[in-house]
């Protein structure tokens, strides 16, 4: 079993590696590794832990997950949900979704963008109550989806 709580400075390094190796398959089936989940640099996980709300799921000492919520305004922007590839599939994500949702009472929307190369990720955040407010063709291989939530929704299922 895993607990859920706010990331601390100390996580960064290990937030980072996870997220690297979470997003390791998207950047092959991006035929890149040039995207923002495997390009972004350690300085600006600190900066998200510091002044942000990051979370991470723990089972005992070692953490299986983390998500990131950049607020501006009432709108909260879902950055870097990642599941350690070895726990996928057992609800950390949703876990971490909905907590990081409950930790942000005064936000008003969630945004995020994600990949559809990975077949599973739209049908993910629909479950959730997300919906798909623009496809971008970003290069041959890669289409990004928009999504968004009003926090008042609930979309669990």
């Amino acid at each position: 079993m895993y607990a859920i709580s706010r990331a601390n400075l100390d996580d960064a390094p290990a937030m980072l590696d996870l997220q690297r190796r979470a997003f390791a398959e998207e950047g092959r089936r991006s035929g890149s590794a040039d995207i923002p989940p495997l390009a972004e640099q350690l300085d600006a996980v600190i900066e998200h832990v510091r002044n942000q709300t990051a979370l991470v799921a723990r089972d005992d000492a070692k953490i299986v997950g983390t998500i990131r919520g950049i607020v501006e305004g009432r709108v909260c922007t879902v950055r870097a949900l990642a599941v350690d590839p070895a726990n996928q599939r057992r609800g950390v994500g949703s876990s971490l979704l909905r907590a990081l949702e409950r930790a942000l009472p005064d936000v008003a929307r969630f945004d995020l963008t994600t990949n559809t190369v990975m077949e599973g990720n739209v049908p993910f955040y629909e479950r959730h109550g997300y919906r798909v407010r623009l496809l971008t063709r970003h290069s041959e291989l890669v289409t990004l989806a928009q999504m968004t939530k009003a926090a008042a929704e609930d979309g669990e299922s």
